[in-house]
């Protein structure tokens, strides 16, 4: 089935889903043109995604085990393109129950902490006309489109309330951002945020926010774990890699208007789930999310690769060929969809927690084979993460002013070198025509 076919059964599926939904810096390699999107069907959705996470199971305890009950979380996400609609995502993958939605508004967040709409802004998002929905366990919903003028670069304020019992939650734990749940009841329209006296720095059940406009170019999405996540970047400071590379991507005009999704998830495995070690939160391995997490996100042009280490250092190991095995299977699949895929080499972690010789050699092992000629047959791009952040004295360690304090995962300017290294040349596009679709 071709891309195009695949998104028109997506599209009549999603609107089936929703008719019923109340009932339930270095440079790059360059690789063969071979590879390259075609431009039609790159963003023939019309729909582009300016901000998205990967959902996860519930961890072993806490608030995401013990679910929601007649409470309302204001979570607040930040984009990466502009649009004049918004639509929103709201994932129940990794529940054991319907998962019920209340009121959900969404609006522009004023100044300072536990932000409040501003005046003016604070819009109502239905699903199929209603103003709730049911989610059926391992689902996902869309919602229907809201007019809103959304920019690019700034955060948006989303509300939704839970009327009824949750279960364990499926949620992304490391948001490296601070969200809001509420005292009992439906504070979804609040003016204020007085109600809301929890802050979490989790995401709860969101898991997308797409876009609709003039000028959107489609979506990159990166997939990766606890660096693409941003860990140790600053909380609330949009400082992640991705955050980084989006704002490359929309001052240039090149690029301009281009979506960065970050799918990446902490403690993250190519081959292996979150389940199989004691915090399932993990997620779900990279191959086998692949589709849900890239493939099936709107107008998706580029992926980004960046993943493995976790695969190497985490017991039981994996070795230097399975991850790199792992890592083409996972190209392979995404060229079938006509996603290009942009790889990258993975960075240094000596003196980290779970630093090894044996680690070491793997990494090394799959880097040498990452900048290879032999992986342009396999990948559009490699981007040599590497040699963006390590210490030119001691190749092993991450530059000490890059270092975010753990020997591996990195600081604001680390993560901001890692920005720099893409090759935007790779991930641009021709903007795509505004048309209903997935």
């Amino acid at each position: 089935m071709s891309r195009a076919t695949r998104r028109r059964a997506a599209a009549a599926g999603t609107a089936a889903l929703l008719s019923c939904v109340l009932l339930g810096a270095p440079s790059a390699q360059a690789a063969p043109s071979a590879h390259v999107t075609p431009p039609a069907a790159a963003g023939e959705a019309g729909w582009t995604g300016t901000w998205g996470t990967a959902p996860a199971p519930a961890a072993p305890d806490g608030i995401s085990k013990e679910g929601l009950d007649n409470r309302t979380v204001r979570m607040v996400v930040h984009t990466s393109a502009a649009g004049g609609e918004l639509r929103l995502r709201f994932s129940n993958a990794h529940g054991n129950a319907p998962l019920a939605l209340g009121r959900t508004t969404v609006a522009l967040p004023g100044p300072g902490p536990s932000p409040a709409p501003v005046a003016g802004t604070l819009r109502p998002v239905t699903f199929g006309g209603a103003a709730g929905a049911t989610v059926p366990v391992g689902a996902e919903i869309v919602s229907d489109p809201v007019a809103f003028d959304v920019p690019a670069d700034r955060d948006l304020l989303v509300s939704v309330h839970l009327p009824k019992p949750t279960g364990p939650a499926t949620w992304h734990w490391l948001a490296q951002q601070t969200n809001y749940v509420s005292e009992p009841g439906d504070h979804a329209a609040d003016a204020g945020n007085g109600a809301f006296t929890r802050a979490e720095t989790s995401w709860f059940f969101l898991t997308g926010v797409d876009v609709r406009g003039k000028g959107a170019r489609g979506t990159v999405v990166a997939l990766g774990d606890s660096q693409t996540d941003g860990v140790k970047s600053t909380l609330d400071g949009n400082a992640r890699w991705t955050d980084a590379l989006a704002r490359r991507l929309s001052a240039d005009p090149a690029t301009r208007g281009t979506g960065v999704l970050n799918e990446g998830l902490g403690g993250n495995r190519i081959l292996r789930d979150g389940s199989e070690t004691d915090r399932p939160q993990r997620g779900t391995a990279a191959s086998k999310r692949l589709q849900r997490d890239v493939i099936d996100r709107p107008g998706v042009r580029t992926a980004v690769l960046y993943e493995g280490i976790n695969d190497l250092q985490l017991e039981p190991r994996a070795s230097a060929a399975q991850v790199l095995d792992g890592l083409r299977d996972m190209a392979r699949r995404l060229h079938e969809q006509h996603i290009r895929v942009v790889v990258g080499t993975l960075t240094p972690f000596k003196d980290s927690p779970f630093y090894s010789p044996e680690a070491e050699k793997a990494r090394t092992e799959v880097n040498a084979a990452l900048r290879s000629p032999a992986a342009r047959a396999d990948f559009d791009a490699v981007v040599d993460f590497d040699a963006a952040v390590r210490d030119p004295a001691d190749p092993q360690r991450v530059r000490a002013s890059f270092d975010g304090g753990d020997h591996i995962h990195l600081n604001d300017p680390g993560y901001r070198a890692l920005a720099d290294a893409v090759p935007l040349a790779e991930l641009a596009g021709s903007p795509v025509p505004a048309v209903h679709g997935r």
